[in-house]
């Protein structure tokens, strides 16, 4: 096993299950606005660079290292106003699988533009963990029920968009230091994910929430401290090991979500509204099954 890269990548997508949970309490307990939360990651963003770059100053690194951390951080902004932009229109249950589709195009943007060298097995373990990452974020029901909606095509460009991200932080990690690639990543994304949505009534809502200590606390723990070593999990592992196989291991964020869920099921059913009815219990089993065994011929073939 590859463990430079292999235990961050799947201590990143962990760190970020814990995260997406507190994501879900926030907005649904919390009565917290789409464009409030961006604008407050945005912010948590742009603090974490402007401190590390205070901390250890301005890289002795060329600008076009710095111009990929800070467009792969502005193109991950992007892909996720896309996300939610699709969120509010669809039920998670459809829109989260055709996210996690962004591994696939990272990897095939590895091996054309990086030119990695992906054996048979390096394919089959990225499409055994997307695959089930796909199954377990998704609802058999909804899935089966209705027809196309073009919001889906939206959903993939997203996708696409952050496995280019993946490519780009990839290749600014060649010249720069996990902490600077942190930094200009965090600018970029405030850019496109939190610079929009600075407007007065946006702030007004924002400050409304932070100014009460039981949501305070909360949001600056999980939006403020989490991402920091999720980040720089996902940083260190970018550095050390191909992005085709980083950004699968990256995609297993879903079946920790699962695995906490079903650990905390009491609170899970109260606080996030989470059900667990035989059919999901099957078909997430599966698909962590499939996802495992991703991971297996990733770290010991």
């Amino acid at each position: 096993m590859e463990l430079s890269w292999a235990l961050p990548a799947i201590a990143s997508p962990l760190v970020y299950a814990v995260i997406s949970l507190g994501d879900k309490w926030m907005l649904t307990n919390l009565k917290l606005r789409i464009e409030s939360f961006n604008l407050f990651v945005g912010c948590t963003q742009l603090v974490t660079g402007g401190v590390v770059l205070a901390v250890l100053g301005f890289p002795d690194s060329s600008l076009s290292s710095v111009g990929y951390a800070y467009a792969g951080g502005m193109l991950w902004g992007v892909g996720l106003i896309l996300f939610f932009w699709a969120l509010q229109r669809e039920q998670i249950g459809r829109v989260v699988p055709v996210s996690q589709t962004s591994p696939i195009f990272a990897a095939f943007l590895g091996v054309f533009f990086l030119g990695e060298n992906i054996e048979w097995w390096g394919w089959l373990a990225v499409l055994l963990v997307v695959g089930g990452a796909v199954i377990v974020s998704a609802n058999p029901q909804q899935v089966l029920s209705g027809g196309f909606s073009k919001i889906y095509l939206y959903i993939v460009v997203g996708a696409a968009i952050i496995g280019f991200a993946q490519l780009l932080l990839k290749e600014s990690s060649g010249d720069l230091n996990v902490w600077h690639n942190l930094a200009f990543r965090g600018l970029g994304l405030f850019t496109t994910l939190g610079l929009p949505f600075v407007r007065p009534s946006v702030k007004r809502d924002l400050q409304k929430i932070i100014t009460r200590p039981r949501a305070a606390i909360p949001i600056v723990i999980i939006e403020g401290i989490g991402p920091v070593f999720g980040n720089g999990f996902l940083l260190l592992a970018l550095a050390n090991g191909p992005v085709s196989l980083v950004s699968a291991l990256l995609g297993t964020r879903p079946v920790f979500v699962l695995l906490l869920t079903f650990a905390f099921a009491p609170i899970a059913k109260r606080e996030i509204s989470e059900k667990f009815s035989r059919v999901d219990i099957a078909t997430k089993t599966i698909s962590v099954a499939a996802v495992v065994g991703g991971v297996a011929i990733i770290a010991f073939a």
